[in-house]
């Protein structure tokens, strides 16, 4: 029986090595290459579409205080680098978002901005452009707006007649 030995070759010690070493250069190269302003973005969007959800959901729960003139108990106020949510057709009666702490407008982070925007719903979960809809006279519309941050832009959009924010 010969036993062959070949001295040109590498032993599987060396190809780990290898390999392990590419692994953490790779990383290293695809972790500078990240930018920190698309996740930001990214969850900030997701915050303002929840609280838009929150005024959706106290509208659909709520009857307005004023049934005969406001005919969408709640709705926002976006505008530059904060929005609030407002309640029975009057955007100066502001109400407390969730996790807002005490302050009833949100403050985006440095550098962030969303498009001017005002809009309600009714108790049905219909969105409307403007504050106090008339749904015998105004249809529900979808509305869309977008959120801007270190020249990224993440659209918002609210279905018209369904309320639904994708």
């Amino acid at each position: 029986m010969t036993i062959y030995k070949n001295p040109k070759g590498f032993t599987l010690i060396e190809a780990i090595a290898v390999l392990i070493v590419l692994g953490i250069l790779s990383a290293v190269i695809a972790s500078r290459n990240i930018s920190t302003a698309e996740v930001n973005i990214k969850s900030q969007t997701e915050v303002l579409k929840s609280h838009i959800r929150y005024a959706q959901f106290r509208a659909m729960n709520m009857t307005s205080t004023t049934p005969l003139t406001c005919k969408a108990p709640f709705g926002m106020v976006m505008s530059g680098d904060n929005y609030f949510m407002f309640s029975d057709c009057v955007t100066t009666s502001k109400v407390v978002l969730p996790g807002a702490e005490s302050s009833v407008s949100v403050t985006l982070p440095i550098g962030m901005t969303v498009d001017s925007a005002t809009f309600s719903f009714d108790n049905w979960g219909r969105p409307y452009a403007v504050a106090n809809p008339n749904p015998l006279t105004q249809s529900s519309l979808t509305i869309s707006f977008n959120l801007a941050y270190q020249g990224l832009t993440e659209p918002i959009i609210i279905t018209g007649n369904t309320g639904f924010v994708p």
